[in-house]
């Protein structure tokens, strides 16, 4: 049943990071993170945010891998891939536009922000700087939301190359208002809680040898 509720809140947390990014895109926002950057290139491009999306996060599954454990990067692994198909299900049948930006910042951060704590929360990212977060956040206790709010930053400037000026001050709005959303995470995460249970039976099993 533990299993059954796990991945049920992680393709919850799917669908709402998707909805959140395509909120974002339909008024010319980005995000940061590999979102960000599947936006950028999908207007650089001819290919679909979701194919750019899955390409991008390939080369992190190595750090999941080696940093974060198999299980873990096969969530994720499974994670993208459901983005992935959402966010191309949502592109090709929900057309929304709004009075103005600054709305689309605000709904898309918040669906971003609490997609991405279903996913957190149950031992999953959306693969790129979501393992950088896991890992930090793991091994010297970094708030995901503030290292979240560093990269993004500096992945959204880097959109200037696309977006004017006025699009990235609302895409900042959506990037503050997920990571006020994210830093209110205070469980520790899953894989930390699993890890330190390993120790531990490690620790019990060395004292009586």
């Amino acid at each position: 049943m533990h299993i059954v509720i796990r991945w049920i809140s992680i393709i919850t947390g799917c669908f709402a990071v998707s909805l959140g990014v395509h909120l974002l895109s339909s008024s010319e926002l980005v995000i940061g993170g590999t979102a960000g950057m599947g936006i950028v290139a999908q207007h650089l491009s001819a290919y679909s945010f979701g194919t750019l999306f899955f390409v991008i996060n390939l080369p992190f599954y190595a750090l999941a891998v080696t940093q974060l454990g198999i299980a873990f990067t096969l969530r994720t692994f499974i994670s993208v891939s459901i983005l992935s198909i959402t966010s191309e299900f949502l592109q090709q049948t929900f057309i929304v536009h709004f009075p103005h930006p600054v709305i689309a910042a605000i709904l898309g951060g918040i669906s971003i922000g609490i997609g991405l704590i279903f996913l957190f929360r149950n031992g999953s990212s959306l693969g790129g700087m979501n393992i950088l977060c896991i890992f930090l956040e793991k091994k010297f206790g970094f708030n995901p939301g503030r290292t979240m709010l560093i990269t993004d930053l500096m992945i959204v400037g880097s959109a200037l190359l696309v977006f004017g000026p006025l699009q990235i001050v609302y895409s900042a709005i959506a990037i503050f208002v997920m990571t006020a959303i994210l830093g209110r995470y205070h469980k520790k995460a899953p894989l930390e809680r699993e890890s330190g249970h390993a120790e531990t039976e490690e620790n019990s099993v060395s004292a009586t040898a």
